[in-house]
Formats: structure tokens, sequence, C-alpha cells
């Protein structure tokens, strides 16, 4: 574990990869307000929750870029570097897929019919879930390793994202079967898509997490 607990260079990167996290939490949190306001078509509102987003995404990317300056000024040893830089970037495509979402809300303003509006919260609720199971995991990670902590955390992200897929699989097939013009199905079913792309990216970023818990036993 040495490779994570040294001073200089690493002290800083693990600062920054906490704080990079955080602002990745904020992007999540903030879409979650984002969405509500558009499915209670309050768009004024929505808007200005988007434009917030854009300027956390640009926050937590800024926070990105300094993690892998540290990284290649020689930060950790260099056989956990690449796991390192790996796992913040796919931390940022999460805030990524949250600037996304808002942009898609905001830009191609897909409409939502009322039977939707709540298969669309209960994935985003869960979506929130994960992510706050994937922060504790990875603020533990960098505190004082707690394998089977973080292992739980991970095994939860996995059950929710399950759940999410379900949601997502009946809601398509609703919209698919419905009266919908065919335009509006394919417009809401890429609104569908774009959302969810959140809760699979941080799927992805605990698989990349647990790839430096293996690390750990070197």
């Amino acid at each position: 574990m040495r490779f994570l607990f040294g001073t200089g260079r690493e002290a800083q990167a693990r600062a920054l990869l906490l704080e990079h996290l955080e602002k990745v939490g904020r992007c999540v949190a903030r879409t979650r307000t984002v969405l509500d306001d558009y499915l209670a078509d309050r768009l004024e509102e929505a808007k200005t929750g988007a434009i917030e987003v854009d300027h956390l995404e640009t926050d937590a990317d800024h926070a990105r870029r300094a993690v892998v300056d540290l990284l290649y000024r020689g930060a950790f040893l260099p056989i956990v570097r690449p796991d390192l830089h790996d796992f913040v970037e796919h931390m940022d495509l999460i805030a990524d897929a949250a600037e996304n979402t808002c942009d898609f809300l905001l830009g191609q303003r897909p409409e939502i019919p009322a039977e939707y509006v709540e298969p669309m919260r209960q994935i985003y609720r869960h979506t929130v879930e994960m992510f706050s199971a994937l922060q504790e995991a990875v603020v533990n990670f960098f505190a004082a390793p707690d394998q089977r902590l973080i292992r739980d955390r991970l095994k939860t992200i996995g059950v929710i994202e399950s759940t999410i897929d379900d949601i997502e699989w009946k809601l398509t097939r609703q919209i698919f079967t419905s009266e919908l013009a065919i335009g509006a199905r394919t417009h809401l079913k890429g609104f569908l898509e774009t959302l969810t792309e959140i809760s699979d990216d941080v799927e992805d970023a605990g698989d990349r997490l647990e790839v430096l818990l293996i690390g750990l036993k070197i």
C-alpha cells in the first residue's frame, strides 16, 4: 500500500483525485435537479441548472488534467500509474455523461409524456445511489483501504445497475409499443440512452477502482 500513502507528489495527487471526485459528484447531483425541473416543465430553472453543470464539468476536467500532470511528473510507482490514469479518466466520463444529459434536455427538448416521467426519475434516483456507493469506496481507498467495505460498495453498484437496466428495458418496450409517432419514439429512446450512460460510466469507474484494489495485493 506504500504507493498510495507517499508524501510529496503522491499526497498532491491524492488530494486532487478526491477534489475531482467531489466535482464529479456535484455534476451528478445538479443534473438530478435539472432533470426534475425539466420533467416539471420548469424550463428556465432547468436551463440555469444545465449551465451550472457545464461549469462543474469544466472544473472537474481541470482537476483531472492536474492529476494527469502529476502522474507525468512521477507521482506514484510506474506500475500503478496507468491504472490510476485509467481510473481518473473513467471518473471524468461520469461528469461528461451528466453534462450530455443536460445538453440533450435543453438543446433538443424531447417531449416526455407523463407515463414516462416516474420511471426516468427512478432511473436517476438509482444513479445517484450508485454514485454515492462509488464515492464512499473511492474516499475509503485513498484514506485507509478497507477491502471488505470497498468490495461491498462495488457489489452494490452492480446490483443497482442491474435494476436500472431492468427499468430501461421495460421503458424501451413501453415506448416502442406506444402510439407515439416513430420520430417521437426514437427521440425519447435517444434521451433514455443518454440518461443511462451516467450509470454505465459509474459502473465502469467502479471496475477501474477494483483493478486498483487488486493492485494493493502487489
